[in-house]
């Protein structure tokens, strides 16, 4: 989804994350390989923007349709990450893991993308992979325990992202602990 926030918005959305870089550690993920990051405060404007109910109401129409049986879409209770994939940053093949007993969907929010890194992902009905460079102000949406996907690795230029989770339930798994462990 292409012009995912007003362009105002978008605006300060960049300009905090760049506040955020000072405070960017390693990850500590298996897939993740010198990716940065870090937990974005619950009162920092970047988080604010990313939890707001227009956000959840805008995406619960594509994600859920107008089935009034498939309930709300609410932001999740895991912080929201502000990540750097600098040169030499990819993330493996992997699967989201579900953190709630209904999977919830990873937004991937691109703030920067200098690099020649991609985004791909693999339908497991066909086989066939799928992929491509995200642009700023786009959004990518991934559901836990869904598709294999992977970024390739940056060689040159720099990504950055906001990843946020939103929800069906608030009803949390095993894993949703071990998930606020990733950062040294």
């Amino acid at each position: 989804m292409r012009n995912f926030f007003e362009p105002e918005t978008f605006e300060r959305v960049a300009a905090e994350c760049e506040k955020l870089r000072a405070s960017v550690t390693p990850e500590n993920r298996a897939c993740a390989r010198q990716r940065l990051g870090v937990m974005v405060p619950s009162d920092n404007f970047v988080h604010e923007a990313c939890v707001a109910s227009s956000v959840s109401d805008r995406l619960r129409s594509l994600l859920l349709g107008e089935n009034d049986d498939a309930g709300a879409l609410v932001a999740g209770d895991v912080p929201v990450e502000f990540r750097v994939y600098p040169v030499g940053g990819s993330m493996d093949w992997h699967k989201d893991v579900a953190l709630y007993t209904k999977p919830q969907y990873e937004i991937v929010f691109t703030v920067t993308n200098t690099s020649d890194s991609t985004t791909e992902w693999e339908d497991e009905r066909t086989g066939m992979r799928y992929g491509g460079w995200t642009e700023p102000n786009s959004v990518i949406i991934v559901r836990a325990d869904g598709a294999p996907h992977r970024v390739t690795g940056v060689t040159r230029g720099e990504r950055s992202i906001i990843k946020f989770v939103l929800t069906q339930t608030l009803e949390k798994t095993d894993d949703f602990f071990d998930n606020l462990l990733i950062y040294t």
